[in-house]
């Protein structure tokens, strides 16, 4: 879920006029604004990274921190909906739209890893790389006024967890002899 809302976040502030919703009904609450996505959760797997205990410890006289890395694999798929507006046909705003999602998605870990920030959490995402999955065209919203317009988009994202947990204590190493 953080995930998904980092991305959502960092869509949005760089695509002027698209809205991001977590479903329908929250869609529905807001008014209802066009052009929008919707981002599900396909797959997900989770890895350890070494050898799945305690990565490393560091340790000062009382106090010793252990690290863990996880590798985290995620696929979403954003769905793009459009309405015919009064300059331009549905279908050309969600292609223009799906493009432009899919560029920044592409760009977003070509140089090196980024950082998105969960804006609910403030928490800090470490995404490591990004994947191209696939990129259809959905069949129109026949049910609702107006005519909607949608195309769906797919990516993995490999995204790297650090777990940190201190031992107040102090380890002491107990050599016995036999």
């Amino acid at each position: 879920m953080k995930l998904q809302r980092a991305i959502s976040k960092y869509l949005t502030d760089n695509v002027s006029g698209l809205h991001a919703f977590k479903d329908e009904i929250a869609f529905v609450a807001a008014g209802n604004p066009y052009p929008y996505f919707i981002v599900d959760l396909i797959s997900t797997r989770k890895r350890n990274l070494g050898t799945g205990l305690w990565d490393r410890t560091e340790s000062t006289e009382d106090i010793a921190t252990q690290v863990k890395v996880t590798k985290h694999h995620q696929v979403l798929r954003f769905t793009i909906r459009a309405v015919n507006g009064q300059e331009q046909n549905g279908n050309v705003i969600v292609t223009e739209v799906t493009d432009h999602i899919d560029n920044l998605l592409s760009d977003l870990c070509r140089e090196d890893s980024v950082d998105l920030v969960d804006p609910e959490t403030e928490e800090s995402l470490h995404i490591e790389r990004t994947v191209f999955q696939s990129r259809s065209d959905l069949a129109p919203l026949e049910k609702r006024i107006p005519f909607v317009c949608q195309q769906s988009l797919s990516y993995l994202f490999v995204e790297h967890r650090f777990k940190v947990r201190v031992v107040e204590s102090r380890i002491d190493q107990v050599n016995i002899e036999m």
